[in-house]
Parts: C-alpha cells; structure tokens; sequence
C-alpha cells in the first residue's frame, strides 16, 4: 500500500523513517538483487542500497536464506535475477542493536536502489474537491525497464474524479524507471499491482494528526521490528517469475 496525505495544497507522503529517539526501534527498507540459479536458490546477493558494512552483511545473509521456485521455460527450470524488498529493524540493546529482517516481496527493482516508488503526485483539481481515492494500479514493467499502465481498479464503484486520478497514475507509471526481472540471460516484462491510497485532510485537523500519527505508528508494529524485539533477533506484489517458497527454512 502507498499511503499519502495531502494537507491543504501539500501532498505528504507517510514518513518510511520519522525521527527516531536513542531507545526506539530503527525501522527501514532496502532492495537486494538476487541472481537465482535453477534449483531455486540465491547465489550472488548484492544490497542495492548505500549501508554500514555490517548491516549490509546482515541483509545480504538474510537474503540468502530465501528459497524461491524457479522461472520454469517449456517446462525446464531455469534461473535469471530479481529483486528482493527486505525490511530490517533494529532495536537498542544497552550499547548494542539488536537486529532482524523480513521478506517483504520481490519483483522488479526500481533504479537508484529504492525499494518503492514515490508515491503519485496527488492530482490538484482533487485536491480544491477535497477528493480522495483508494485504488489499485497495475501495470506491466517492461523488458527495457520502462513500464505501462494496463488498468486502475476503483475500490468504490461510486468514486467521483475517476478521470483525474486514472490521468495521475498513468503519468506516474510512465514516468517510473525499472529495473526489470531476468530469465535464462534475458530481460522480461513483470505485471505488477500497487494498491494506492490518497486521502485529503486540512492541516491541523484531527484527522490530519490521526493519519500521520498512524503512519508512524505502524513501523513499530511491524514483523521484523517484533522479531528484533524476541531473543531470536540478532545482534548487531509482483507476478514474478520467481516465488518464494513458503515452506522453506
């Protein structure tokens, strides 16, 4: 889900890493290219994005712990490259970090090493009709690494400015620059679904303060800021053609 927020004229998107006192958890996210060989399993795990040494050590070890069923081409297994989305929290331990990380998804990876896309930009006319909309896009990345908007999926049949937002989203899937999934040596086009939702609220407001104060609140909740938080922790959705097996570890 991308959330976003829009005060007054101002779109604000939900915070991935609001301010952070000594004692609280750290909570963040981070893309892995995976080479994946034809039984499944990772071999070269590269952190896409810049960290500490031994964070980064950490994510990639994670990683390759994943098992995924192979892409499978006139029924033979094959392996090729994806990207992993892999969420990491680390909770203070006296002077240590106590740390953990969680699957979150894999497809393909978006350049510059974000994990996820900006979110849209909210559409101004909605935002003078105070009009939010909650909506699923998909599209196609292609084996270029551009990508094409196929559908947008209303969650209510009654939403009003359906134009304006279904205009927004292919400007925004147009504009996006892919980093696009492999098989057997070759690039290959992914379906993707990203549920969106854009909610207006003045500033100041209850609401405004609510939604904010939930998007900050929900790191906290997350998997693998409870698994850092057990004795367990350490110290310290895209169609693709890759999926990870459920059952293994």
């Amino acid at each position: 889900m991308i959330p976003a927020l829009a005060c007054c004229a101002a779109l604000v998107a939900a915070a991935p890493a609001p301010a952070q006192q000594a004692d609280t958890p750290v909570a963040f996210t981070t893309m892995v290219k995976v080479a994946v060989d034809d039984t499944g399993r990772p071999g070269v795990v590269e952190a896409m994005s810049p960290l500490p040494d031994p964070v980064r050590d950490f994510v990639e070890a994670n990683t390759r712990e994943l098992e995924f069923q192979p892409a499978m081409i006139e029924g033979q297994p094959r392996g090729g490259v994806t990207y992993v989305v892999m969420g990491v929290c680390a909770v203070p331990d006296g002077e240590q970090m106590r740390m953990a990380a969680e699957y979150r998804g894999n497809g393909p990876g978006h350049a510059g090493g974000k994990p996820y896309p900006d979110p849209p930009r909210f559409p101004v006319e909605a935002l003078k009709r105070e009009l939010g909309a909650d909506m699923t896009i998909r599209y196609t990345v292609r084996a270029d690494g551009s990508a094409a908007l196929d559908t947008v999926d209303f969650h209510d049949e009654r939403q009003r400015g359906k134009g304006m937002f279904e205009r927004m989203a292919r400007e925004w899937v147009g504009g996006m620059r892919l980093l696009p999934e492999e098989v057997d040596g070759q690039a290959v086009s992914t379906p993707v679904s990203t549920p969106v939702q854009l909610t207006v609220a003045r500033a100041g407001t209850r609401a405004a303060r609510e939604m904010l104060e939930s998007a900050r609140r929900s790191w906290a909740d997350r998997p693998e800021c409870l698994a850092a938080e057990r004795p367990s922790g350490q110290a310290v959705a895209a169609q693709s053609p890759f999926v990870v097996r459920e059952d293994a570890g």
